[in-house]
């Protein structure tokens, strides 16, 4: 049978046809087209699908007369769940702010445009929120955006993500234009960065209720990622896929993102993460037995490094706390258990610190679900009205999912005194998050 023509094994035969017949190794053509030499190896090699602007740059200092740009333009559309595979490097970056900010996000791709007018879209509305402490003064280099990851990670705590979102959007698109100007580490450097700010603005759109859109930025921060030669933002964008269809209660999909992700050559972090997700998955299905030896392996893996190593930048988890006891709390309830849930939850939601409110509100749902679910009203309902308060100011529309369900729980016991104080605070939040 003849080969695909569209075969990456086929622009990676040819480039590396043409370098050699020209007299260039794989350094002097990386330094000539600013990418990476492993990025250039892998694609010459066939493991990693050239992108057209790859394929432009190559095609033009060749003179290959668009030989190289037809076997990229020629090649099969990505296959569904491949949040890796479609190419973004031709799209625009479009944010509208109004005065009250409020505002959109539009990614338009020139060829999707052409083709059927499709973009990628979000919308936010700006609500009255605690005043956030002022910014620092940031100086121009890297070291300021690491700072600023890092300050915006703290303001994702304690904001809602529509004001998060468009700072970490305005990141992205400066750290790319660096990227171009750049060469060698440099360049490296800027999209190492490029790929977290992404990372953490799928997260936001997330938070703000958007898969769509978390899925388009966190497809942009693997192909950033792997053009500045980082394995590990692939992997977990599959474990984003699995969070994804976790808040769906999609087991099936839960279990194949997550055992994905676990087949990528990504380190302990990401491993972590993904067994996390096949625990959860597990938890869904009801099968007990894997879910807890998916835990088991998660654990082992954050002993040996620690849980900074497991639970902190670079990627989006907030560093306030260990995610493995709140993930296992998490599946007891899921698994039907939820006193033993509520045991392994208590004393984490009582070390979160008290201005951490996102990861406050997401431990504090899950507990007062536990707790509502054996009937401990009056610890249930004082847990939720924390956790309401938290929820208010970061607008967490995945926190939203749990406070939906503990609505229904507590309408069990809908005429309890505390129950009824307590319903009135879930139906303001949920009526603020349009459920």
């Amino acid at each position: 049978m003849e080969e695909n023509p569209s075969s990456p094994h086929n622009f990676g035969n040819e480039l590396r046809r043409l370098r050699l017949e020209s007299g260039y190794s794989l350094s002097d053509l990386a330094r000539e087209i600013n990418y990476t030499k492993g990025h250039l190896s892998k694609i010459e090699s066939g493991h990693k699908r050239p992108s057209l602007e790859m394929a432009r740059l190559c095609d033009a200092f060749f003179a290959a007369d668009g030989t190289l740009l037809r076997l990229v333009s020629a090649r099969r559309a990505p296959e569904a769940g491949d949040t890796a595979g479609a190419d973004r490097r031709d799209e625009g970056l479009t944010i509208h702010t109004r005065p009250d900010g409020s505002g959109e996000f539009h990614a338009v791709s020139r060829r999707a445009l052409l083709a059927s007018g499709t973009v990628a879209m979000m919308s936010w509305t700006a609500r009255p929120v605690a005043a956030a402490p002022p910014a620092a003064v940031l100086q121009d280099g890297f070291d300021a955006y690491r700072r600023q990851l890092t300050n915006l990670r703290a303001l994702g705590q304690t904001s809602p993500p529509a004001e998060v979102f468009p700072q970490a959007a305005a990141v992205v698109s400066a750290l790319r234009g660096r990227a171009v100007r750049a060469s060698g580490t440099e360049r490296a450097q800027a999209l190492f960065l490029a790929a977290r700010f992404a990372e953490y603005a799928g997260w936001m759109a997330q938070e703000n209720g958007d898969d769509t859109t978390s899925t388009w930025w966190t497809a942009l921060a693997v192909e950033l990622a792997e053009a500045g030669d980082d394995p590990e933002m692939a992997g977990y964008a599959l474990v984003r896929a699995a969070e994804i269809a976790l808040y769906r209660q999609d087991a099936i999909g839960v279990l194949d993102a997550g055992q994905a992700a676990l087949a990528r050559p990504a380190g302990a972090r990401v491993r972590a993460f993904a067994l996390q997700r096949i625990a959860q998955g597990h938890a869904l299905a009801g099968d007990e037995v894997r879910c807890l030896r998916a835990l088991d392996q998660a654990e082992e893996l954050v002993d040996p490094i620690g849980v900074e190593a497991v639970a902190g930048p670079p990627l989006g988890t907030s560093t306030v706390h260990n995610p493995i006891p709140f993930v296992r709390g998490w599946c007891l309830h899921d698994l039907g258990r939820p006193a033993k849930a509520a045991e392994v939850l208590v004393p984490e939601f009582d070390r979160i610190p008290a201005s951490a409110f996102r990861a406050r509100a997401r431990y504090g749902a899950r507990l007062a679900l536990a707790l509502a679910s054996q009937r401990q009203l009056d610890h249930a309902c004082a847990v939720a009205e924390q956790t309401i308060a938290a929820a208010q100011l970061v607008d967490s529309a995945t926190v939203r999912v749990d406070l939906r369900l503990l609505r229904r729980t507590l309408g069990r016991w809908r005429d309890a005194p505390e129950v009824r104080r307590t319903n009135q605070g879930l139906t303001a939040v949920l009526h603020v998050g349009g459920n």
